[in-house]
C-alpha cells in the first residue's frame, strides 16, 4: 500500500545487532504531554504479513493517534472501519489501548489492508486493497464531526485518508491541522491545492533527492503552510520554518522492523512543537524545532523494535482474501 511505503520511507534509523524480542524499552511517557488533545483523522489498515501469517493493525491517522498515546498525550482517533476481521482486530486494539473513538463509521466489508512479504530478507509491499469501505465511503465529516474536532489542539490526517475536498472545513475547526503527503506530492500536484489549508505538511523525499526535497519545502511554506518537514530516509529529516532549514540524523536502532518509523518521527516531533507553545500562524523558532526533531528521531529509532508499526498482531484470517 503506498501509504505502507511511506510509512517504511519516513526516517529508518541505522541498523545495530538486535535480537527479535523487541528491543529496548520504550520511552518513557513525557508529563508535559498529558494536557495535549490530539486526533488522528483518517486513514486505518492492517498490514498482514504474508511470510508470518499475522497482520497488524496500522495507517498514518491511527498510527499517530497510538503513538501520541504511548508518549502520554491524550489522543483520540476519527475514521472508518470495515466489518470484516481485520476491522474488528483494529477498534479491538484502540479499545485494548484506551483510545477513544466515539464518532468512528462502521461500514459493511473490508477494512483496509496491505500485503508484505520478505524477498531475500527485505520487506516488500505487494498489494493493497486502497483503504477498503474508508475508499470506497468516502469519509464526510458532519457538523458533529466538526464540533468534535475543534476541541482538539491538533489534528493529524494524510493523502491516503480521502479528506482532500473537506480541509478548508477541517482547517477551520481546528487549532493545527497537518497532513502527511507521503510521496504522493511527486505525482499528483497536491502541493498547491493541498498546503494552503495546512499547518504542518511531512513529506516523504528520500527518492528524489536533498535538492529538490528542500525545494518542495520552499514552496509548501510559500503557499501558507506554517512548516514543512521532508523525511530523506537515511539521511535523516529536515524542517523549514519559512525563515531556517533545521535538520536531524537519524539515531541508530536495534532493528527489528523499520514499519512506523516516519509516523513515530512526525508524531514525537509534533508533540514537542506542540508542548512548546506552537500555534497557528507562530512557525516554533530553530532551537525549538531542532529540539523536537532530536525528539522524533529517538522514537522513531524505539519504535523500531517492535513487530508492526506497534505490536498488537492477530493471525490473518483464513477465509481473508489474500
Amino acid at each position: 500500500m503506498p501509504g505502507d511505503t511511506a510509512r517504511l520511507a519516513g526516517v529508518l534509523p541505522v541498523s545495530a545487532p538486535h535480537d527479535r524480542k523487541g528491543g529496548r524499552e520504550m520511552m518513557t511517557p513525557d508529563k508535559n504531554y498529558s494536557g495535549l488533545k490530539v486526533l488522528g483523522l483518517g486513514d486505518n489498515v492492517v498490514d498482514r504479513y504474508l511470510h508470518t501469517g499475522k497482520m497488524y493493525p496500522g495507517g498514518n491517522a491511527l498510527n499517530f493517534a497510538v503513538y501520541a498515546k504511548m508518549l502520554g498525550a491524550d489522543a483520540s482517533f476519527l475514521g472508518t472501519f470495515g466489518t470484516d476481521a481485520a476491522g474488528r482486530h483494529v477498534r479491538a486494539t484502540l479499545e485494548e489501548l484506551a483510545i477513544p473513538t466515539p464518532l468512528c463509521r462502521v461500514v459493511e466489508g473490508e477494512n483496509g489492508h496491505a500485503d508484505v512479504r520478505v524477498v531475500d530478507g527485505n520487506r516488500e509491499f505487494v498489494f493493497s486493497n486502497k483503504g477498503g469501505v474508508a475508499r470506497e465511503n468516502p469519509f464526510t465529516p458532519s457538523r458533529a464531526d466538526i464540533d468534535y474536532i475543534a476541541g482538539f489542539g491538533l489534528v493529524h490526517t494524510s493523502c491516503y485518508s480521502h479528506l482532500n475536498p473537506h480541509l478548508a472545513a477541517l482547517k477551520g475547526a481546528s487549532a493545527l491541522l497537518s497532513y502527511d503527503f507521503s510521496y504522493r506530492w511527486q505525482m499528483d500536484d497536491l502541493i498547491g491545492s493541498v498546503t494552503p489549508h495546512l499547518d504542518f505538511a511531512a513529506l516523504s523525499a528520500g527518492d528524489v533527492g536533498r535538492e529538490r526535497g528542500l525545494a518542495a519545502l520552499r514552496e509548501t511554506v510559500a503557499n501558507g503552510c506554517g512548516l514543512a518537514l521532508a523525511t530523506f530516509g537515511p539521511e535523516g529529516a529536515v524542517i523549514y520554518n519559512g525563515k531556517d532549514f533545521v535538520s536531524v540524523l537519524p539515531k541508530p536502532a536495534d532493528v527489528v522492523d523499520t514499519l512506523g518509523a516516519g509516523d513515530a518521527f512526525i508524531t514525537a516531533t509534533l508533540l514537542s512543537l506542540l508542548a512548546s507553545g506552537w500555534t497557528r500562524g507562530n512557525p516554533p523558532p530553530a532551537e525549538t524545532i531542532a529540539v523536537a526533531m532530536e525528539k522524533g528521531s529517538l522514537f522513531a529509532a524505539e519504535i523500531c523494535g517492535i513487530d508492526g508499526a506497534f505490536g498488537h498482531a492477530a493471525p490473518i484470517a483464513v477465509n481473508a482474501p489474500i
